[in-house]
């Protein structure tokens, strides 16, 4: 029996030998051995995933400065909203306080006048 996967037996008839589209010297990596690309248009494709890497890489860096300004943000909004709180309760708190003296000083006034008035009419 005849194996096709061993290409030292393979004879396809004709003197043939298996299909090969290699050409002398090349390694099937797409590189030369002269250093370059044997492909111009791969060695572009990889400076442009080089690129597109470090771009990506400077897009995470700036997204995780993001989420932590967010952060800090958030934390900052948190004490703000805090202190709102705070102010709040300490405005309604001086606004009853002085309230309650307006109406003192009314009070001690109208009933200034009305003694006044009692007394220059009770004098005639």
């Amino acid at each position: 029996m005849v194996s096709y996967n061993d290409a030292s037996r393979y004879d396809g008839g004709y003197g043939s030998k298996p299909f090969d589209n290699s050409h002398p010297g090349d390694d099937h990596d797409g590189y030369e051995h002269n250093g370059g690309y044997k492909n111009q248009k791969t060695k572009q494709l990889q400076e442009e995933l080089d690129q597109v890497q470090i771009i990506v890489n400077e897009n995470l860096g700036k997204v995780m400065e993001r989420e932590e300004h967010l952060g800090n943000l958030q934390g900052k909004a948190d004490r703000l909203q805090n202190q709102t709180k705070i102010f709040n309760s300490s405005a309604t708190s001086a606004s009853r306080t002085m309230r309650w003296r307006n109406m003192k000083w009314k009070i001690i006034i109208a009933l200034t006048i009305i003694i006044i008035i009692v007394i220059c009419v009770a004098g005639k």
